[in-house]
């Protein structure tokens, strides 16, 4: 009985160990996806909790409206998603992509 209550302890330390491990990892890419949301001025024309343009829509809770694949399909090529857009396709790396992504979707 010691030994499987050491082995879960030990599983449940790996565990909690690569959860914060992780969680940095998201929250760096999230922060990183902020900066290039407020560096490629995406502000001018979406508005986040009250600030910013109101020409696109509002992204205060896309996170909850929209997933990942939807996200990185259209912001690379909106007019394949929304022929009407007038949004400019984003030009960048993939993982800058990824970091923008992962901001749109932290915003819930």
């Amino acid at each position: 009985m010691r030994k499987r209550s050491l082995l879960i302890f030990t599983l449940l330390a790996l565990f909690l160990t690569f959860a914060e491990r992780a969680s940095a990892a998201d929250a760096a890419k999230i922060k990183q996806g902020e900066k290039l949301f407020a560096e490629r001025q995406c502000t001018a024309c979406h508005a986040i909790q009250g600030k910013g343009g109101p020409v696109g829509p509002d992204l205060t809770k896309v996170g909850s409206r929209r997933d990942e694949a939807w996200l990185k399909k259209f912001l690379p090529d909106p007019k394949s998603v929304a022929p009407e857009t007038m949004m400019p396709p984003f030009r960048g790396t993939k993982e800058e992509l990824d970091a923008l992504v992962a901001y749109l979707l932290s915003l819930k």
